[in-house]
């Protein structure tokens, strides 16, 4: 039960979980408009896909950058930059 009061001990817990619900809507009103996948591949795209994409929008990030930067490595055999990732924790 205390951790039910923990944004009140300490500063800069909000006392609501307002911000993950924002952070999953995107994913929500997607899923709602296209009636989801037809198929396991589909499901695995979707999984993969929209976080990235949220990680990307937190961060003022292209997506689309970050995938031909993923496609072009892909393609070459090389192993992708994944140093932007450990610059945004």
């Amino acid at each position: 039960m205390d951790t039910l009061f923990t944004f009140l001990v300490n500063k800069g817990v909000e006392p609501t979980n307002n911000f993950a619900e924002r952070t999953i809507r995107f994913g929500v009103l997607w899923r709602k408009r296209s009636q989801g996948t037809k198929s396991d591949k589909g499901n695995r795209w979707v999984v993969r896909i929209l976080p990235l994409r949220q990680t990307c929008s937190l961060h003022k990030m292209s997506t689309f950058s970050v995938l031909v930067q993923a496609f072009d490595s892909y393609f070459k055999e090389q192993h992708p930059d994944l140093d932007w990732i450990t610059r945004l924790a």
